[in-house]
């Protein structure tokens, strides 16, 4: 009897794994480790019985099949770079990056820990960077340049610019007004990209110009030691919305994370350093009061 009880005792302390599963099945899913599983409709957590990485797949219907292959056509950047397009609350043993699948925002790119850099940096570097939702170049639409120059980093200047035109608030509307943007530069002014090292959306999102490792071409006589950052619209009678300002502080924090920008930089206006009007009378108000401008 005291065999039978000590045999009980040790079977209640072991895993419960399927004891009460009920909440995830009520939503039609199965309860299983999301580290090596992907589930094409997600995982929704406190649901299954178990450790934390035991969680609850949903079901992916007929619907969703039919969701999923038409996303596929929109994965060609993420598989290019090694990586795999699924959503967000599945496992990713590297980092999530945005703008290289198709589907909706919550479907991203998991590019392993080891594989795929853009513009010389490592595409798991910018998915480690605090608040930053990053829309690399082939995310957006980016023809290639004609040529690139290195440009030796950490710089210890950053440029504030907006595009003038017309404003963004989704992935759609931002790529395609960042693509004329590249056009009129390369086509019209000659140049070999587009000008700016990162644009900004009021969509909240970075997209990727020339990144941190190339030569830029936005202020004259600054091209070759900073970084510029230009907000997508015309700021002279208004401020880009608060998405838009933290976007454009996180990835030049990105940058001093990186090592691509000094930790001391120094943060100016277009319009600093050259007669122009850009950034625009309330853009270039509100950059004064940012802690590195002078």
């Amino acid at each position: 009897m005291r065999v039978l009880l000590i045999i009980a005792l040790l079977g209640l302390a072991g895993p419960s794994y399927g004891v009460d599963d009920s909440g995830c099945s009520a939503l039609g899913g199965t309860c299983t480790d999301y580290r090596y599983t992907t589930c094409k409709a997600g995982y929704v957590t406190n649901k299954c019985s178990g450790d934390s990485n035991r969680r609850c797949c949903l079901n992916c219907d007929a619907t969703c099949v039919a969701l999923e292959a038409s996303y596929a056509s929109g994965d060609s950047a993420c598989a290019a770079s090694g990586g795999t397009c699924k959503v967000t609350s599945n496992h990713c043993s590297g980092s999530f990056v945005s703008g290289k699948c198709g589907g909706p925002s919550d479907r991203r790119c998991c590019v392993p820990a080891s594989g795929g850099s853009s513009n010389g940096v490592p595409l798991a570097s910018y998915s480690a960077c605090a608040g930053l939702d990053m829309v690399l170049r082939d995310g957006w639409g980016a023809r290639p340049p004609k040529y690139t120059n290195h440009m030796h980093t950490p710089v210890s200047q950053v440029f504030i610019h907006h595009t003038t035109g017309s404003a963004c608030y989704d992935v759609s509307r931002c790529s395609s007004l960042i693509q004329s943007h590249q056009n009129y530069h390369m086509d019209n002014r000659g140049w070999s990209d587009i000008g700016y090292n990162f644009l900004i959306g009021e969509d909240g999102r970075v997209y990727e110009g020339r990144g941190f490792d190339r030569q830029g071409g936005h202020t004259q006589g600054y091209n070759s030691v900073a970084i510029a950052v230009s907000f997508v619209g015309d700021y002279t009678s208004r401020l880009p919305n608060q998405a838009a300002l933290d976007a454009a502080k996180a990835i030049i924090e990105c940058g001093v994370q990186l090592g691509k920008v000094t930790s001391g930089y120094r943060l100016q206006g277009h319009r600093d350093v050259g007669s122009t009007a850009c950034p625009g009378d309330t853009l270039y108000s509100h950059i004064r009061t940012w802690a590195h401008y002078s």
